[in-house]
């Protein structure tokens, strides 16, 4: 019998900021497929822009490609209107692509704060983010994900998940980050203590820029007055690295929200993010 041709998802976006009059504008700006930008009004002289995917979740073979530009001495916030969640793929699908790539001039500044990815079993993906910046530039980098759904019981068996970040400044490669997590058996691997000890959420945060290395004290600070909590931050070279792990996505999401307002000098949490 043969395996039926399913209709697959593709999409793109592209954002450049720019600087007008000492506020952060859209400058070029194009979307299609399953992608659009969305830009809710928010005090301050940066600019905030939201990814929807109307396909409504990523299932196997679709394609996904984003572009964003900061010109120099702009501010940019991205984030997403919710969870990304990752369908069941068939065998015979090939894996899922969400390709970024991120340039970041002098003096500007781009968070990347998604909400978190979901995977369902049998899922699989394929991402990657690439960030090229200038040295007086910064770069704060969320990815937050959860492997099943365990308030509903989900057992989270087959995963093929890469997941890659790239990061150079001034044309050297200064981080590269890879997650990979290939198991005809996820539950069992994630059990152990030098997986996540059962937990089945985890984080990431990464800071580049000129003052990251100052963040940490106040990180850690901010970490020993959150108890219990699985979390742990480094700094070197310009970076500062933060990564934990929770039960679910709700206790993850609550330290996370401890964090960033650190890390963002108490700017505002993203629009989609206030409760």
């Amino acid at each position: 019998m043969s395996t039926a041709v399913l209709q697959r998802a593709r999409g793109w976006f592209g954002l450049t900021a720019k600087l007008r009059d000492g506020q952060t504008v859209r400058g070029d700006l194009e979307q299609g497929g399953c992608c659009r930008l969305l830009f809710p009004r928010v005090d301050g002289a940066s600019l905030e822009a939201v990814t929807v995917n109307i396909s409504g979740g990523i299932a196997g073979g679709d394609r996904i490609e984003g572009r964003i530009a900061c010109a120099p001495d702009t501010e940019l916030l991205v984030t997403s209107q919710a969870a990304e969640r990752i369908y069941r793929a068939r065998a015979s699908d090939t894996s899922p692509e969400i390709l970024t790539s991120c340039h970041i001039a002098d003096g500007a500044r781009l968070d990347w704060l998604p909400h978190g990815t979901i995977f369902f079993d049998g899922s699989q993906l394929r991402r990657h983010m690439t960030v090229d910046m200038d040295a007086s530039s910064s770069f704060l980098f969320l990815e937050s994900r959860m492997f099943g759904r365990t308030g509903s019981g989900e057992i989270l068996q087959t995963l093929a998940l890469r997941d890659r970040l790239t990061v150079r400044r001034d044309d050297r490669l200064i981080l590269e980050d890879l997650v990979r997590l290939e198991s005809p058996d996820v539950s069992a691997l994630m059990a152990r203590k030098a997986m996540s000890a059962d937990q089945f959420a985890v984080a990431t945060l990464v800071l580049v820029s000129p003052l990251a290395e100052t963040y940490l004290d106040a990180v850690r600070a901010v970490l020993d007055a959150i108890a219990p909590h699985e979390f742990a931050a480094s700094a070197w070279n310009g970076m500062l690295v933060i990564r934990g792990v929770a039960s679910g996505g709700w206790p993850l999401e609550k330290t996370i929200r401890q964090i960033l307002p650190v890390l963002r000098d108490g700017r505002p949490m993203p629009a989609t993010w206030r409760s």
